[in-house]
């Protein structure tokens, strides 16, 4: 105890310990001179012996320091100190120092925190890397499996200690108080075991067990999250055992889920949850595929073990299920479908594959950013350490060790690295609303931007690292000085290696830039095919929408709403054209059924096709003319006589046939033969990536009931009607919505998010790192420029002109970014083949976008030696002549 109240004790007396050391000092010196007086010496001449034979007062007092209290925080603190003061008096080189590295690691954080929260965040559930999830691939409807596929697995008990299954996270109406308070809730239907195989506990009342998910339909019960009965109950306890209404539909309570857990799903978190069993009879049809299958492997089988054993299983499944009274073609496809067996502890997450490659190169691509700003200001140091080398010596001839200023030099840069850091993190939070526009909308938003605690570390992680990356070659270079050289009177010494050490900093700057740049040109350009692509109309400012019924409306009343909202739809203020479709443009997905085509060798045996329902003016509608034939009228509705195909149809299985109308299409599935009656131009409904696939479009044969999208092409900005819209949907009836109104343009957008998130971004972090290396290449010029003014005002004396003085100022600029270019070139190259496949309609090794690279690199070179060289231009021979 005493020993640490020793050590504590200088921290709490301050000052006062100061002066004594002080007094004691000069005590000794005082003793010494004395002494050598009464040798004989005058005062001075004592004086300055006690000096020598006390050996230097202020290497003295820093030994004495270092041994008493704790050496190291009293010497932290009086570097914090110091370095405060510095950054304080150089004002400018502080702000230019903290903004690049803000920039740096304000990118850095913004993108990691998406990236941990798809590509590394693990479920809050018990043991997350035992789970793994079964994932159908091949044919239609990826990763979804069925009811009857569920159970065969959860028989399996040597390879898992349990099996659950889920649907996904859709969006429901929630009534908590009698229909007064009306909101949108995201609910999870779930297999009763759902709870007990993830690990998890209730917070309030129970948990589904398997008794409340066995009979379809008879279990209208209900599980809210943890955060949803606080914000909407307040958390009161009395939730449990309250009813509840979901869609007009009565659910009782019985359970709070442990806080933190929002399901195994990542792109949108689950605030309810019900039985799987109240989806209805349908759910347990082998060919109703709706569940995400998801087990906790058992310790000692591998995911390679359960492949190989699964593999075996669905084998025998498929057989048993699509063994027969299955035509060909849909035999071949179910035949070519597979359970993949992968890892489920980070959830289940379609945006994991939509994004995660796009996230991967942007992570790449700010890290790069954090070096150039890194290097950016490196250069800064190396030109404030110039001008400070004679304290330096100064320092050095009053006894401090290299050591000791290697430390107060690297203190300085850590809190230049945690200044940048905390308003990175300020620019990250800014700029979070920017980036999450590329993102589908979550319930939640997982993807927030928030200073949890992996991205705390993050940002501190990388803050650490940059004032090691950027301080310890200035502060290794700046303190090997020579006192007796750099204290000479009229000594003015240039050290050779700082120019050449700026200089290579500036290339290694260049050539990150050449990177960042070249990819974001090939982004821009995959991006710009795309937006060229054929979409076969021409009329993209349609507006597209569907309504939402409640589950009580019967279909019958659907149907009437429907007819009663289209009528008044089609006359209202700026309203052209109504017509409707199954799928939707650009909706995301397709149906399809298996057909054949008397006559064409290549459907001798029946075929899978798409096909789509579509009401008359469809075409007219988003403008798309129709080749050969008609249209459907109001009398094709709800016929099957007739079809229209597209131009892939008739290439794939009409063999170009000249004169294809009339010709007759048969469907497998007991429904009359359609004629012909029309051609229209190849559609891609799903994706601009997608090549043309033969599509039917047959009449609208189905009840309006069953929701088709709604196609509104108005005579001005489709925004100027919605409005209008909202009012018309409020008459229906008080719960029915509709989905919000997209124009066809906004939707195609949404299909190629990826492209556009790395176009976006990637240009923005390639103009960054871009404006980085210019400042850095300016500082250069700049600095190379003043050194040489003696021998510039010299040429200008003897006469030369500006034009000569200018050039020979941009061509050391442009040097420094032709030795850039030649080693960035090379890893551009190599980064575009890696992310070739995410490009569309160019090579990785596109010539136009690495000659626009080149250029911009040059005009950016250009333009940061101008200032400098227009200075240098405009000298005065006479005045730096006679200052030299």
């Amino acid at each position: 105890m005493r020993t640490l109240l020793h050590c504590l004790m200088p921290l709490v007396r301050g000052r006062r310990a100061e002066r004594e050391l002080d007094l004691e000092v000069d005590f000794h010196l005082s003793m010494q001179e004395q002494e050598f007086r009464l040798q004989g010496m005058s005062a001075e001449a004592a004086r300055a012996a006690a000096l020598r034979e006390f050996g230097g007062v202020a290497r003295t007092k820093e030994t004495y320091r270092e041994r008493r209290g704790l050496p190291w925080f009293e010497t932290t603190a009086r570097d914090i100190r110091y370095a405060l003061r510095g950054l304080a008096r150089n004002r400018g080189f502080t702000a230019a120092a903290v903004l690049s590295l803000a920039l740096g690691i304000g990118a850095n954080t913004a993108i990691f925190s998406l990236f941990h929260t798809l590509m590394m965040r693990r479920l809050p559930v018990k043991d997350p890397q035992k789970l793994v999830l079964m994932y159908r691939t091949g044919g239609w409807g990826r990763g979804y499996a069925s009811y009857p596929l569920y159970l065969e697995i959860q028989k399996r008990t040597d390879l898992f200690d349990g099996v659950l299954a889920r649907a996904g996270v859709d969006r429901v109406r929630f009534d908590a108080a009698g229909g007064d308070r009306l909101e949108t809730v995201w609910r999870e239907f779930v297999t009763g075991n759902y709870f007990a195989v993830l690990g998890i506990r209730p917070a309030l009342g129970r948990l589904f067990t398997d008794d409340d998910n066995r009979t379809p339909g008879a279990h209208p019960l209900a599980i809210i999250s943890y955060d949803f009965w606080q914000r909407c109950f307040a958390g009161d306890p009395s939730v449990v055992g309250r009813t509840v209404k979901l869609d007009a539909q009565p659910l009782t309570v019985i359970g709070v889920a442990a806080p933190g857990f929002h399901g195994i799903g990542v792109d949108r978190a689950a605030e309810l949850w019900e039985p799987a069993m109240m989806k209805g009879d349908s759910i347990t049809q082998p060919g109703a595929n709706w569940a995400w299958i998801v087990a906790r492997r058992r310790p000692e089988k591998s995911r390679a073990q359960i492949q190989a054993a699964i593999d075996v299983l669905y084998e025998q499944h498929r057989n048993s299920v699509w063994g027969v009274n299955v035509n060909a073609a849909f035999r071949k496809i179910v035949m070519a479908q597979r359970l993949e067996v992968k890892d489920a502890g980070l959830g289940i997450s379609l945006l994991r594959e939509q994004f995660g490659g796009a996230l991967g190169v942007l992570m790449a691509a700010v890290v790069l950013v954090l070096l150039v700003a890194c290097a950016n200001v490196a250069n800064l140091l190396l030109a404030r350490n110039a001008a400070r080398e004679k304290e330096i010596a100064l320092r050095f001839s009053l006894g401090a060790t290299r050591s000791r200023l290697i430390r107060q030099a690297l203190t300085e840069c850590l809190l230049l690295a945690v200044a940048g850091a905390a308003f990175g993190i300020a620019f990250a939070l800014l700029g979070e609303s920017a980036i999450l526009r590329f993102l589908p909308a979550a319930s939640a938003n997982p993807f927030r931007i928030s200073p949890n605690a992996p991205v705390l570390a993050f940002s501190i992680a990388i803050s650490l690292l940059s004032a090691l990356l950027f301080g310890l070659a200035p502060a290794l270079r700046s303190t090997a000085v020579d006192p007796a050289i750099h204290l000479r009177p009229g000594s003015t010494r240039v050290r050779t290696w700082q120019p050449t050490m700026r200089r290579l900093l500036v290339v290694t700057q260049v050539a990150f830039s050449v990177v960042l740049v070249a990819l974001a040109g090939l982004f821009s350009r995959s991006l710009s095919e795309l937006r060229a692509v054929n979409l076969g109309f021409h009329n993209q400012s349609v507006v597209v929408f569907s309504l939402d019924f409640p589950n009580g409306w019967k279909p019958e009343a659907r149907h009437s709403a429907y007819e009663r909202f289209l009528d008044r739809v089609q006359h209202l203020p700026g309203g052209a054209l109504v017509s409707y479709g199954s799928p939707g443009p650009f909706r995301g997905g397709s149906a399809s059924r298996t057909m054949r085509v008397p006559g064409s060798a290549v459907t001798a045996e029946p075929v899978w096709i798409n096909f789509q329902s579509i009401a008359p003016h469809f075409f007219e509608t988003i403008g798309s003319p129709v080749l050969a034939g008609r249209e459907f009228n109001l009398s094709d509705t709800g016929s099957a006589q007739i079809a229209l195909v597209n131009q892939a149809f008739v290439r794939q299985f009409l063999g170009g046939d000249p004169n294809p109308l009339n010709r007759v299409i048969s469907f497998d599935d007991s429904k009359p033969v359609s004629h012909i009656a029309g051609i229209v131009s190849d559609i891609p409904h799903n994706a601009l990536r997608e090549k043309p696939v033969p599509t039917v479009y047959l009449p609208y044969s189905k009840g309006l009931g069953d929701g088709p999208d709604i196609l509104l092409r108005t005579n001005g900005p489709g925004t100027a009607v919605l409005p209008a819209l909202r009012r018309e949907v409020s008459q229906l009836g008080p719960q029915v919505t509709f989905t919000e109104p997209r124009t066809i343009r906004q939707r195609i957008d949404e299909t190629i998010l990826e492209d556009r998130l790395l176009a976006t971004l990637g240009g923005f972090f390639g103009a960054l790192a871009l404006l980085l290396a210019a400042i850095g290449l300016y500082g250069v010029v700049a600095y190379g420029t003043v050194r040489r003014m003696g021998e510039i005002g010299i040429r200008v004396a003897l006469g030369a002109r500006r034009g000569t003085v200018v050039w020979m100022v941009l061509r050391d600029a442009l040097l420094l970014v032709a030795v850039g270019l030649a080693i960035g070139l090379p890893f551009a190259m190599a980064a575009a083949r890696a992310v070739g496949s995410m490009l569309f309609g160019i090579r990785p090794v596109d010539p136009a976008a690495f000659l626009l690279t080149g250029t911009v690199l040059a005009v950016a070179g250009v333009g940061a030696a101008l200032l400098p060289a227009r200075r240098a231009a405009t000298v005065d021979p006479a005045r730096v002549l006679r200052h030299e």
